[in-house]
């Protein structure tokens, strides 16, 4: 069975991290049975470590950065960390279940998430403050302010938020963002790649769900993005919902 190493958070159980998400669609989008493990920040690298996952990247000091998702794949003893690469594993171990990035598509898959993920910044400068406090227990919250205070240049996460008076304008950032990829899909799709979910269309679902994990589906701050574009996102996001729950309970 596969393994998918998670965050730990305030509400067990709950999945809300965008990257780790991209994993879950595609585990639950390909049918594989899976078991969740729930790890808090500090303790990503050790566990990491022990399984054998490779680092994803390098510090500022130039040692080695692991981070999740990760999987560790029993039956080929296999583990391994970063999203796409775990989609390519994923299509490449089990081709006979759906592909996550259809062939020929692979450069554009890549291509595509970093297009979402710069595009959508604003959306960044809205939400990253509120994670420790409303997301993260403890030990992971301090670890979070830390780490991404110094990602982003700032003695607090408290010195990247929106002050309230410029937070209509930092959503029209949001809305603007999103109407650029709304405008490269082709009207009436829900999926990206036109008939089926890829990679793509997890990579913003992912993103996208942070909010209701922040904010809850009655928040307006869901419902304004849930009305953007003739209701797109919406459909995305009502869409995805097939691939959301856990195979396994989580751990």
């Amino acid at each position: 069975m596969i393994t998918l190493y998670d965050f730990d958070g305030k509400a067990k159980g709950v999945p809300w991290n965008p990257n780790v998400w991209k994993t879950r669609y595609s585990l639950n989008y390909k049918g594989l049975p899976y078991k969740t493990v729930l790890i808090e920040y500090p303790d990503v690298e050790p566990t990491m470590k022990k399984i054998n996952a490779p680092p994803t990247a390098k510090k500022a000091d130039g040692s080695p950065l692991y981070t999740i998702p990760a999987i560790y794949d029993d039956s080929t003893g296999t583990a391994i960390a970063d999203s796409i690469l775990i989609a390519e594993y994923l299509d490449k171990t089990y081709p006979s279940t759906p592909r996550l990035i259809p062939q020929g598509t692979h450069a554009l898959q890549g291509a595509f998430g970093d297009f979402f993920f710069s595009k959508m910044m604003p959306l960044l400068t809205l939400t990253l403050p509120d994670v420790p406090l409303m997301l993260l227990n403890p030990r992971s919250a301090e670890y979070f302010e830390k780490a991404r205070s110094a990602d982003f240049g700032v003695p607090t996460l408290e010195a990247f938020r929106v002050p309230p008076e410029a937070k209509d304008a930092a959503w029209d950032k949001v809305k603007d963002a999103l109407g650029t990829l709304n405008a490269l899909m082709k009207d009436g799709d829900t999926w990206v790649m036109g008939d089926a979910p890829s990679f793509a269309d997890f990579v913003m679902g992912g993103l996208i769900g942070t909010v209701k994990s922040l904010y809850g589906k009655e928040s307006e701050e869901w419902k304004r993005i849930m009305s953007w574009h003739g209701g797109r996102w919406q459909r995305l996001m009502v869409a995805l919902e097939k691939y959301s729950a856990s195979a396994v309970p989580t751990l």
